[in-house]
């Protein structure tokens, strides 16, 4: 049985809204980064009260199956891979919801699959000494989603075990939500709903990278996806949605 492409459940643009949600990332990405730890408490205590995002519009050609080898441009100096869950809505959002509400809605209206947001962090360090935000680093390469949807009222039952693999080399295993998981779904589908910002049926929602799901926070543990000529394999695992699963190389197959 062949699984029906992520890109075909889809409506084009893609509202792609992301933010930072789990504090375990927070942390590790302000000590590779080389803040102080008075920095990094700072970032972390604002971070509570305000979901940070980003937002962007996805075209069919920036949204990869799983399954799909993504070629990185050589120019890309510093390309890494972000674990997260998407959520997409069935239906168009509405303002004022309290928590509770708004996960009614995703209960009857939600959809999750495996997200890997790719990010450029060599672009990423630019546009913040700029004072600029992430979302130009984070469109050059795409997004990664799959295998498959499942119901969100599904997903909630559980906290899904989840396991980021490398090449097969285990980095990440642990739950969904931890205690360091700042904002879920419907906290963050709240927060949007205060802000009085209505979300189209379409619309497409990042969680935030869990914590230990990127190689930028391990201080230079891990080498950059791609790097030099390797072809790397990343599998992001969710119990009950399966594995996305993706190859990334700097070369053309013709280059063998």
């Amino acid at each position: 049985m062949t699984t029906a492409s992520i890109k075909d459940q889809l409506t084009y643009p893609v509202r792609f809204l992301d933010g930072v949600s789990d504090a375990r990332h927070i942390i590790g990405m302000g000590r590779s980064l080389g803040r102080s730890d008075e920095e990094i408490h700072k970032g972390l205590e604002l971070r509570r009260v305000r979901w940070a995002y980003y937002a962007l519009a996805l075209g069919r050609h920036e949204i990869h199956d799983s399954g799909e080898t993504l070629f990185i441009p050589r120019t890309i100096q510093r390309p890494d891979y972000e674990f997260e869950i998407a959520l997409l809505l069935d239906r168009a959002t509405k303002a004022g919801w309290t928590e509770e509400e708004a996960e009614d809605f995703l209960q009857a209206h939600g959809r999750v699959t495996i997200l890997n947001d790719l990010s450029c962090r060599c672009l990423q360090t630019e546009d913040n000494q700029l004072g600029l935000g992430p979302a130009r680093s984070k469109s050059i390469l795409g997004k990664a989603l799959g295998p498959r949807f499942l119901p969100y009222a599904e997903f909630a039952k559980r906290n899904p075990h989840i396991v980021l693999r490398v090449n097969g080399e285990v980095r990440l295993e642990t739950q969904a939500c931890t205690d360091s998981t700042l904002w879920t779904f419907p906290k963050i589908s709240s927060y949007l709903s205060q802000q009085l910002l209505i979300l189209e049926a379409g619309t497409l929602i990042g969680s935030g990278t869990f914590g230990g799901g990127s190689i930028a926070e391990t201080s230079g543990k891990y080498p950059w996806l791609a790097d030099g000529n390797t072809v790397d394999v990343v599998e992001m695992e969710v119990e009950g949605i399966g594995v996305l699963k993706n190859r990334f190389t700097r070369r053309s197959e013709e280059d063998g």
